[in-house]
């Protein structure tokens, strides 16, 4: 028999605007790009949506000392041996949010939402 599909967990801390950090089980879409967008206003924060154990996609402000210098998304797939930065200079909130976006729809297609490039932990 098929294995039901495990519920995405939402969770985000560290941000210096309320919500200040946060956990939904179970998250709607628009949850999820609510508060993706919602760490564009702030200068610190981090956001995950995870799906099982290991599996996951991440956004964080990328440098602190200089918060419009965009987002940084990460993504892993099931261990750390398949964990993965987004190679692009720059990306905005709505790139985020997109991404977060095809992750909710379907986790196992989430390789197609970017250049991806390893990261060794």
């Amino acid at each position: 028999m098929p294995k039901a599909p495990q519920p995405f967990v939402l969770e985000w801390a560290d941000f210096d605007i309320e919500p200040a950090d946060g956990h939904v089980d179970g998250p709607t879409l628009d949850d999820v790009e609510s508060i993706v967008l919602h760490l564009a206003d702030c200068t610190s924060g981090f956001v995950i949506l995870g799906v099982g154990d290991m599996t996951y996609v991440q956004v964080a402000i990328k440098d602190l000392d200089d918060p419009d210098a965009g987002l940084r998304v990460e993504w892993q797939d099931g261990d750390l041996d398949k964990h993965f930065d987004l190679a692009e200079e720059y990306i905005s909130p709505d790139r985020a949010a997109a991404i977060f976006r095809v992750f909710f729809q379907n986790p196992g297609s989430i390789a197609s939402a970017g250049p991806w490039k390893p990261m060794d932990l």
